[in-house]
């Protein structure tokens, strides 16, 4: 069984259980109800034995529910059962010996006693049930006060008044005494009744409470008026059904429901204004009443006490105009306050909603206008330039990238570079005109956005910004130097945000490839190489996938012994249906867009596959060469070290070829690691290569701290010269060959086309050379056959 239906099987049970208990505590209080009545049908000797039986069993079933349930707070409910307990102790004294005196000489008799001491149990308990119920409050009581001084003054009339005209002397002060606790309770049961309920197990405690009040105002009557026709058992019927409603409350589980806070005072409501009306109409009834029967007045029972009630009838309303007009003047404060509080809150939120629009618009660093900004303002600027009235009108946009600002990143920190973008934005905000817009697009790319313009403009304005970064820029106690690639584009009539964006963005990037520093104008052209690009990177990306590549192999031979001791191995892509494309062409796109890492891994897995062989039978090794991205990768050295494991091929038949740019454009932190990583495969054997060397800015700097084997000379500086050995170019070669054999590296020379060339090397003590005199870079069969041939030629003779 899964949770959802456990979980549904326990709801079921629980409402069958609910079900179960509800039943049998209706069926049980009909039972209980109809019990009293019985009391009509026994014979006189024995209806006070049953009565007494049952106040018992409604005591003890009081008792066992509060135990059962366990209401919160419990006290309330014990003070009660401790009442009732003494209202039937009170009884039985009576039946046992009615004219036992409490105090000799006084006529208060020990069961009148006893049944004294319940009015305060009672009233106590009840009060505790209000305060647990949420009604305890000063509206709420002068509410039950007016709706008792009400019920009161009817009760007065109708039985106490009469009942106490028959008293005299003592008797009459103890029969008031009794009053003032029937009136008293009364109150805390109308409360309750009135303005306090909240749960069933309420109601019937309130009910009960009014039941013991009626019965004692019955028993006046019967008292006041013996032929009055009420039946000698009626209240006794009454008390006793007051006490089965205690017994059914107390096993209610309602009982054990914790409180609820109740609202705040409310409007009076119908059932409320119809008590307060035969309140105020009470003691006029009163009086008129007594005016009809020509009754005598008694200043006690017919006007002090008619007075005090009217007198707090009237303080009532008093307080209760007082409490309205309270309530009123709280409400009015309060809707005040929340109507300043409302508008506070919309004067915040008026706010709030500027400071996102503004955030939202411009760059949190600088303060400029962001990206959004400027798309919203050229979207506007473009739907403007559709209006025929403003046909014509031109507008300009440049696209500004720092140059050089990562490796201020990379040296100094962001907090550095940041404080730079600051000071850089400064100087970009003077150099602009008023009502360009100036916008920090993301990173070190901003936008300078112009409208009225042409192209004489656009360019000037670009030169300054140029001009605006040639001083140096103080920062943490640094100087830091920066210039910036720009992009231009200035158009006119309609056109999109995009394709304006992507034009500018054309003209940038074709201003980074230029070099640092430069600045240059879009032009149609750029778009359709800039489509040329798109249209190679997806067949590099097919290429890698469709494993579209080969490799060739150009031989480096010793100019000692003129044997083949090398080769190298060199990427070509075939297309399908197309020509060969060069790798002047697809290389510099696959290191652009990050592919040239997986193309670097397959080439130097294939190669050592290749090489293993010809290493095997001819002694020869393989030179591969390695991006400056792979160099990069953290994992290269793994993959290095895999493609050997899975060839076979050993390491000292590897020789890793890099080129002097990968020093060049590196940071010291970059440098650093590349080094390591270097060193720990030259420390497997494996031979590292500087290629193309003589045509970096740093090289000669990095020899003393690069782990490097093999210096290979640029094919520049190999080509024979207009004057042969003397010329230039022979010298430089001359240069770089004494301080390889200086530094105790071994030197390849690139790019030998002629014999002349070739001993003019071996003349130099060049060690190897490689290029078209040998051969030209051929498939991994052909060189099979060529060093195959190469050794047979050589057995031979």
């Amino acid at each position: 069984m899964d949770g959802g239906s456990a979980t549904s099987a326990l709801a079921r049970a629980a409402a069958r259980r609910a079900t179960r208990e509800r039943t049998v505590w209706l069926v049980g209080s009909a039972a209980m109800l109809l019990v009293p009545w019985l009391m009509f049908a026994l014979p006189g000797p024995l209806s006070p034995l049953f009565y007494l039986t049952i106040m018992v069993w409604a005591v003890g079933w009081f008792v066992y529910g509060v135990a059962t349930h366990r209401p919160t707070p419990i006290w309330p409910w014990w003070l009660i059962a401790a009442g009732l307990v003494a209202r039937f102790c009170g009884l039985i004294v009576a039946e046992l010996d009615p004219e036992v005196l409490l105090v000799p000489g006084f006529p208060l008799t020990l069961a009148l006693a006893i049944r004294l001491v319940s009015f305060p149990l009672l009233v106590a308990g009840l009060v505790g049930i209000v305060k647990r119920s949420g009604s305890y409050r000063s509206q709420r009581i002068v509410d039950g006060l007016a709706v008792t001084y009400g019920i009161g003054m009817i009760g007065w009339l109708l039985v106490l008044a009469p009942y106490l005209r028959k008293q005299t002397g003592d008797d009459q002060a103890i029969a008031f005494v009794f009053v003032i606790g029937d009136i008293t309770l009364l109150t805390m049961a109308v409360i309750l009744l009135v303005v306090g309920i909240r749960h069933t197990a309420h109601a019937l405690t309130g009910l009960a409470a009014l039941l013991l009040v009626a019965g004692d105002l019955l028993w006046g009557v019967d008292g006041a008026h013996p032929s009055g026709g009420v039946p000698t058992a009626g209240p006794g019927v009454v008390v006793l059904t007051g006490y089965l409603f205690l017994a059914i409350a107390a096993g209610h589980r309602s009982v054990a429901v914790r409180r609820q806070d109740g609202d705040g005072d409310q409007p009076a409501g119908r059932a409320k204004i119809g008590l307060f009306g035969i309140a105020t109409l009470a003691y006029p009834g009163f009086v008129a009443v007594a005016a009809v029967d020509h009754r005598p007045i008694d200043p006690l029972i017919d006007v002090a006490y008619p007075a005090a009630m009217t007198t707090g009838f009237c303080f009532y309303l008093a307080i209760r105009s007082a409490g309205l007009a309270r309530e009123a003047y709280r409400r009015e404060q309060e809707q005040a306050a929340q109507a300043a509080a409302l508008g506070a809150a919309l004067a915040e939120q008026q706010a709030l909603q500027g400071q996102l629009t503004y955030r939202a618009l411009h760059d949190p660093l600088t303060g400029l206008p962001n990206r959004s900004k400027l798309t919203d303002t050229l979207d506007r600027m473009l739907a403007d330039a559709r209006d025929p009235e403003q046909a014509g009108q031109r507008y300009g946009l440049l696209l500004l990238d720092l140059d050089g600002f990562k490796d201020v990143n990379d040296s100094h920190g962001h907090p550095v570079g940041d404080e730079l973008l600051i000071q850089v934005a400064a100087r970009f905000t003077a150099a602009v005109p008023p009502g360009a817009l100036l916008a920090r697009l993301g990173g070190d790319e901003f936008a300078v956005l112009l409208t009225e313009t042409d192209d004489e403009q656009v360019s000037a304005i670009g030169r300054r910004l140029t001009e605006a970064l040639r001083g140096p820029f103080r920062v943490a106690a640094h100087d830091l130097y920066l210039t910036t690639s720009l992009g231009l584009y200035v158009g006119a009539g309609p056109a999109t945000p995009s394709d304006v964006l992507r034009n500018a963005d054309l003209a940038l990037y074709a201003a980074k490839g230029a070099g640092k520093n430069q600045m240059v104008a879009y032009r149609p052209d750029l778009r359709t190489a800039h489509l040329e690009q798109v249209e190679l990177l997806a067949g590099l990306r097919r290429a890698v996938a469709m494993g579209e590549f080969v490799l060739e192999y150009q031989p480096v031979v010793d100019l000692v012994t003129e044997r083949i001791s090398s080769v190298e191995a060199l990427l070509r892509w075939d297309a399908p249906g197309a020509d060969r494309v060069s790798p002047a062409d697809f290389v510099p796109i696959a290191e652009e867009s990050g592919l040239i890492v997986p193309i670097g891994a397959w080439v130097l897995g294939q190669a050592c596959v290749d090489a293993t062989d010809w290493y095997a039978r001819f002694g020869i090794s393989v030179a591969v060469n390695v991006a400056t991205a792979q160099l990069h990768d953290p994992e290269f050295v793994t993959t290095v070290l895999g493609a050997l494991r899975f060839s076979g091929l050993p390491p000292q038949a590897l020789v890793l070829e890099i080129t002097e740019s990968t020093m060049i454009a590196a940071t010291a932190a970059e440098t650093e690691t590349v080094v390591a990583r270097l060193q720990q495969l030259r420390g497997r054997g494996i031979r590292i290569a500087i290629d193309d060397f003589g045509t970096g800015y740093s090289s000669l700097s990095y020899l003393r701290r690069l782990p490097v084997d093999i210096l290979k000379i640029d094919r520049a500086f190999s080509m024979e010269g207009p004057e042969g050995a003397d010329s230039e170019d022979t010298a430089l070669t001359k240069a770089i060959l004494q301080l390889s054999h200086s530094l105790g590296l071994s030197t390849v020379a690139e790019g030998v086309e002629t014999s002349e060339r070739a001993d003019v090397l071996r003349e130099l003590r060049c060690d190897r050379a490689q290029g078209f005199l040998y051969s030209k870079p051929v498939n991994a069969r052909a060189l099979d056959a060529l060093l195959a041939e190469e050794t047979n030629s050589l057995s031979s003779r």
